[in-house]
């Protein structure tokens, strides 16, 4: 187990199995239709989006479709031939023993555990977990100024990660495209860029640029290097047109300097015409021409939906018509080896009274769910795509209007069952049996697959992984160590027992030893699966369990311009958008997190909380009691958690921008009492 923390900690090994989790004393209730009186000067939104509950199976039958027009249906079937031929791959898998001779006969059974394909989604961080559960794998992240700088020269660079949850979305498996570095939109521009001339303007982009990937290059893949090039408002500085292109050049500059392995984007907002913005193919073209080092193309597909912000209706376009106008844009950047991603793509479930939707029919959870379904289906057949993006996952969806696939009392919407149905579809498992060569061959879809290695005669079995390239070949070769992975869970117990031993636990070493010789018996007599039973009963019950009692003067506070924060009676009291963390590393296990908080509410609102062991969140709290109580969660961690965080987590849907810059989240306030962690791990320390 490690255990690394700067801070002074009370730890006590304590030989007994972790403790029952308690029962948060006060749970989220209500939903924003549930909000204050209209007395209240507190936004209905700040009730907080309830966690998502234990999904259903999804649906058999998600909706009754419409049908599709002649044209559509047509581009539809021939993505569906099309998507085994782009998005797969062939592997042949060659078995061997210690000799190099092939092994005929044996099963192989094979599972994806990771997608190449980026599935993105946007929300806060701490609703990573239900969108995981979706099959949702990357997550955008807008990088705007005035978190990341609001003052030329004072950057805030714990808090932006904080904020946007950027190294713990990374431990928790998550791809991070940052979006926005270069966004240039009225009231969007650094106040530190204006009235200076051309040269200084562009160094001072270069600073902020590279200050932040510098920072955020181990855990960021994805950099944008300028958003929305198409926009004719995005202009304020009158930047003249080559003045703009060496703008954007310095934002590539400055990306490939600092993180040289990641992936340069430029994102265009109207691709395929419509309103009264530049032409985004032809300043693409310009890009070309002028030899910009970018690696991808942004491509928001907003057609048809209806924006909240702003109250207006997108161009209306069939799904033909999309598919023609991506198309032109793959034609021209696959000869120049660049590739595509659909950066931004939402419609409503919900229109305003008026507004009709696609098909000519209202915009409804089946007309949401079934254009996802088929605008997925018709893009993920493409060529060179990389990545879909929904940018509106949780409501209130800041966008598009009710765009979200969870509601704001977290529930699923069939849009959310669709997309996990469709990525469901695109994930391959199966089984085959090696050949006379010692081989079996499969396709699948580009990724990450589990292996494992069957020895038919006596059930020995081996572990592996490899990786299947989509739109290509590979051949592995894998030498069959029979039961590796057993061995090591056994060597694993064998240290636990040293390590009671060394405590002078002889209750606990007589038992591990007790274990030892049971799972010896099973390997002698072939009884793989047994030996297996009897090893994880014996890593349970020999764990370590370690208590950690964190004082609240050493949690530390990241607020924006570090407001946001006292110590008031012995508690850390924390408003407007503050996080408390605490540097840890936590090993493969359980963390059972206790958090005693109370609250100081006013005008009938209640602060709401929320806590992470890296990427692995508790539900959203709403911490009504005045009196301290326990709030509680239980997770499993891999090893890579190096953070526990509790956030206060207002955000820009109930207060803007101004008010967390200056540490102002209202009247409310949350008071952290006291946090205890309880570890329990099998890693011996």
């Amino acid at each position: 187990m490690k255990i690394k923390t700067l801070l002074t900690i009370i730890l006590a090994v304590i030989p007994v199995s972790c403790s029952p989790a308690l029962t948060p004393a006060s749970t989220r209730a209500g939903t924003p239709e549930a909000a204050p009186a209209a007395a209240s000067t507190l936004p209905s939104t700040l009730t907080p989006v309830p966690a998502l509950a234990q999904l259903q199976a999804t649906p058999i039958a998600l909706y009754t479709p419409i049908e599709l027009s002649p044209a559509d249906n047509e581009i539809y079937q021939k993505a569906l031939s099309d998507i085994p031929v782009y998005r797969q791959g062939d592997i042949r898998i060659n078995i061997q023993d210690e000799k190099g001779d092939p092994l005929t006969g044996y099963q192989v059974k094979y599972s994806q555990t990771r997608h190449d394909f980026l599935f993105g989604g946007v929300t806060e961080p701490f609703h990573a977990t239900e969108l995981r559960q979706a099959g949702i794998n990357a997550m955008s992240v807008q990088m705007s100024y005035y978190w990341i700088q609001p003052e030329y020269g004072k950057f805030d660079l714990d808090f932006t990660n904080y904020w946007l949850g950027i190294d713990e979305l990374q431990t928790g498996n998550m791809t991070v495209r940052a979006q926005g570095l270069y966004w240039y939109a009225p009231g969007e521009v650094p106040p530190f860029y204006g009235d200076v001339e051309f040269d200084e303007f562009q160094k001072r982009l270069y600073e902020h640029i590279s200050a932040t990937v510098k920072r955020f290059a181990p855990s960021v893949d994805y950099w944008e290097a300028v958003l929305e090039p198409d926009a004719v408002k995005n202009n304020p500085l009158n930047l003249t047109k080559d003045q703009y292109y060496q703008a954007i050049a310095t934002s590539i500059k400055a990306i490939r300097e600092n993180d040289p392995t990641a992936y340069v984007e430029v994102n265009f907002g109207i691709p395929c015409g419509g309103f009264d913005w530049l032409d985004s193919y032809q300043t693409l073209q310009d890009m070309l021409d002028r030899n910009l080092d970018f690696d991808l193309v942004g491509l928001q597909f907003y057609y048809n939906a209806y924006i909240a912000a702003g109250n207006y209706q997108m161009p209306r376009m069939s799904f033909s018509e999309m598919s023609a106008c991506y198309d032109k844009y793959e034609s021209l950047l696959t000869p120049r080896g660049k590739k595509i991603v659909d950066s931004e793509f939402t419609v409503p479930s919900e229109a305003p009274a008026g507004q009709t939707g696609y098909w000519n029919t209202a915009w409804s959870d089946d007309t949401q769910a079934q254009y996802l379904d088929t605008a997925y289906t018709i893009f993920f057949s493409k060529p060179s795509i990389m990545s879909l993006v929904w940018w509106n996952t949780f409501e209130p969806s800041p966008f598009v209007y009710h765009g979200g696939l969870i509601r704001d009392d977290g529930t699923p919407k069939k849009s959310y069952y669709a997309l996990q149905r469709l990525i469901d579809g695109w994930t391959t498992a199966g089984t085959g049996i090696t050949n006379e060569n010692g081989a079996i061959e499969f396709r699948g879809f580009g990724g990450d697959y589990r292996l494992e290695i069957i020895n038919p005669a006596n059930g020995e079995s081996m572990a592996a992984q490899v990786h299947v390239t989509e739109q290509d070949s590979t051949n592995e070769t894998i030498q069959f160590t029979p039961n590796n992975g057993l061995l090591e869970k056994k060597a694993g117990l064998e240290k636990l027992v040293a390590y009671w031993e060394s405590k002078s636990e002889q209750g606990r070493v007589q038992k591990g030893r007790d274990y030892l010789a049971l799972v010896n018996h099973h390997i002698q007599n072939s009884e793989w699966a047994l030996a297996e039973q009897t090893l994880a009963a014996a890593l349970d019950e020999l764990s370590i369990t370690a208590e950690i009692i964190i004082p609240n003067n050493q949690l530390i506070p990241v607020g924006n311009q570090g407001n946001g924060y006292v110590m008031e009676n012995g508690s850390a009291l924390i408003w407007g958008a503050t996080t408390l963390h605490f540097p840890h590393d936590f090993p493969a296990g359980t963390v059972t997190v206790e958090i005693k908080a109370h609250a100081q509410n006013e005008k009938g609102e209640s602060p709401i909380m929320v806590s992470g062991v890296g990427a692995n969140y508790s539900q959203v709290w709403k911490v009504e009691n005045p009196q301290s109580e326990i709030y509680s969660y239980t997770v499993s961690t891999t090893g890579d958690e190096r953070d526990l965080t509790i956030r206060f987590p207002y955000d820009g849907r109930i207060y803007d921008r101004i008010d967390i810059q200056n540490g102002n989240g209202g009247e409310l306030k949350l008071y952290i009492d006291g946090v205890r962690l309880i570890i329990k791990t099998a890693e011996v320390p």
